[in-house]
């Protein structure tokens, strides 16, 4: 056998040897059938996957972990979308961040963690609102989005007492149209930026004070992964937004299919 026949036989082998190739994991996002499901894929092209679960209330996963709300539970998602914990959670509302989660009936934020869960209550009355969205966790601190009358404050806590550490009137388009209408799941908070979901696009506001719009109609908003959210329309298809240093491109998500 000749040297160029060994060279194609050994690639032959090796490519057989390989496992086969998949799509890296966009994030998780609601399917027209109304489960809750694992995407794959980038840049637009997206494959639905294994499903997480179905009569979902709300979720948020940045692409290392999640929370996700029924009706009776919250589960804790890990890094693949796999559901790692069921909590008994039979509260109706809830405001979710990929790390915690706050009760309105109750004024109780829970944190999940390596360690298990927390629980600390919030006086309703340093709250002074209703809070519609909750921001990244950071050490000992949370900060929760709150509509006071028709005006939106940005609230750090400490989570180790419940105290209110810090306040803020962000202003800007988002402050403008934020409490307009406080239903849940229609602001997301990210560590540099704001986004709002409105009926003729997504508003995006930076940490910097700058402020574009993505045309797209918009009810519900969704943390989806490390890069993404999700954007569900009483109108038109869902779309994937994503995330980069400068700026979101939003992709539309396709039609659901059979589990493959």
């Amino acid at each position: 056998m000749n040297r160029a026949a060994v060279i194609v036989l050994l690639c032959v082998a090796s490519a057989v040897a390989q496992p086969k190739l998949s799509a890296p994991l966009a994030g998780i996002a609601r399917d027209s059938n109304q489960q809750l499901r694992v995407v794959h894929g980038v840049s637009g092209t997206f494959v639905w996957h294994d499903v997480i679960g179905e009569s979902i209330v709300d979720w948020a996963f940045d692409g290392n972990c999640g929370l996700v709300k029924t009706a009776t539970e919250l589960l804790t998602i890990g890094a693949n979308g796999a559901a790692i914990r069921y909590l008994p959670a039979a509260q109706p509302e809830a405001v979710l961040s990929p790390q915690s989660a706050f009760f309105p009936a109750t004024h109780e934020l829970w944190q999940t963690g390596p360690k298990g869960e927390t629980k600390i209550s919030i006086d309703s009355e340093m709250i002074g609102g209703s809070v519609i969205a909750l921001g990244s966790t950071k050490p000992h601190g949370v900060q929760l989005a709150v509509c006071r009358a028709k005006a939106l404050r940005l609230l750090s806590v400490d989570t180790t007492n419940g105290s209110i550490t810090q306040e803020l009137a962000p202003g800007g388009a988002i402050a403008g149209h934020a409490c307009l209408s406080a239903g849940g799941g229609s602001l997301v908070l990210l560590p540099d930026r704001m986004l709002l979901a409105t009926a003729h696009a997504v508003l995006v506001q930076t940490a910097a004070g700058i402020e574009r719009s993505i045309p797209i109609s918009a009810s519900h908003l969704a943390r989806a992964g490390e890069q993404w959210i999700e954007v569900e329309s009483a109108t038109g298809p869902a779309h994937m937004i994503r995330i980069t240093s400068d700026a979101e491109k939003a992709y539309q998500l396709p039609a659901a299919k059979e589990l493959p």
